[in-house]
């Protein structure tokens, strides 16, 4: 009859492992949908790819790693406002980081670590101020 008791107890001991180890699998998650929202703001015209996520510090600190591809028309497009033809060029990839911290499973900061016009955007002009 202690068996049950026992393994009641164990089961109660292990309980707070168990909740905070989620946080490893749950933070990620959150932090890839913050980095989507945010590519899709800064980069509108580039497609996100996750390649990589690292989670340390128990679950508070998550980095991505990826590439921001654009295909050459659309990047020509977007800075000359003219098409180019399809298929001449090969697409502009670029690597891509991001950074979040977490206070338990709350999003405390997101930001990006490359590439650098989104991890060091232009500071804003006195007359936009």
């Amino acid at each position: 009859m202690n068996k049950p008791a026992f393994s009641l107890a164990a089961l109660l001991a292990i309980a707070p492992l168990l909740t905070g180890g989620c946080t490893l699998y749950s933070n990620p998650s959150a932090c890839k949908a913050q980095m989507r929202e945010a590519a899709g703001k800064a980069a509108p015209l580039e497609t996100l790819s996750i390649s990589h996520v690292g989670v340390g510090i128990g679950g508070s600190r998550v980095v991505l790693e990826g590439t921001l591809k654009a295909s050459a028309a659309s990047a020509a497009s977007a800075a000359s406002g003219a098409s180019a033809p399809h298929g001449a060029a090969k697409p502009i990839v670029k690597a891509a980081a991001a950074e979040c911290t977490f206070n338990g499973d709350k999003l405390e900061a997101f930001r990006w670590l490359a590439p650098s016009e989104l991890a060091n955007p232009p500071a804003l002009a006195d007359t936009e101020r």
